[in-house]
């Protein structure tokens, strides 16, 4: 999750770097600079060359970060949702589409050496009534499982120093749909 940008990479190491996470493991508030670790640290634990004043430009523009009064900062999301990208562009980026891609690709190939990976789908038709409130629900609890994780991931990963252009990453995504289902979709005509 944390190679999508600075600020994306900063809220990830300041939700899991056991550095700026209190005893509970929530984010700590931090002064921009100075102290035993600051939001500066944050920025430098994320890596890339962008200056912390940018970074946390970009976080409170997009709502993620709150500057306090005393001047310290709090995170107020834990993923980075750009304000100037529709939530098309954001999708794309984010890297949805070519995991999804390359996980179908692996779990047809009658050739591959590792076993499948998982990809599933629940569905059904639910009242127009309902549709909301799973909606919430659904948000609420991927959110939560997607968390977890991601705290798992950075538990485990290779620390950025250490870190080659190669090395092969995991993961897991999930998404929501609400639409038509693809067998109800039109089908093409067919040339006679």
């Amino acid at each position: 999750m944390g190679h999508f940008g600075t600020p994306a990479r900063a809220l990830d190491a300041w939700h899991s770097d056991s550095r700026f996470v209190d005893s509970s493991g929530l984010p700590k508030d931090l002064p921009f600079e100075g102290g035993v670790h600051s939001f500066s640290d944050v920025v430098r634990a994320a890596g890339g060359d962008v200056p912390p004043g940018a970074v946390r430009a970009e976080l409170i523009r997009a709502a993620a970060v709150l500057e306090l009064e005393n001047g310290h900062l709090r995170p107020t999301k834990r993923y980075f949702v750009p304000g100037d990208f529709d939530e098309k562009a954001i999708t794309i980026l984010s890297g949805i589409l070519f995991p999804m891609i390359a996980g179908v690709d692996h779990n047809a190939n009658p050739n591959r050496t590792s076993g499948g990976f998982i990809q599933r789908f629940a569905f059904a038709p639910l009242p127009e009534h309902r549709r909301a409130e799973f909606r919430e629900w659904s948000r609420e609890e991927a959110t939560q499982f997607i968390e977890m994780i991601n705290d798992r991931l950075n538990r485990d990963k290779i620390p950025p120093e250490d870190a080659g252009e190669r090395d092969l990453i995991s993961g897991v995504g999930v998404f929501f749909y609400e639409g038509l289902s693809a067998d109800s979709l039109p089908k093409p005509e067919q040339e006679g």
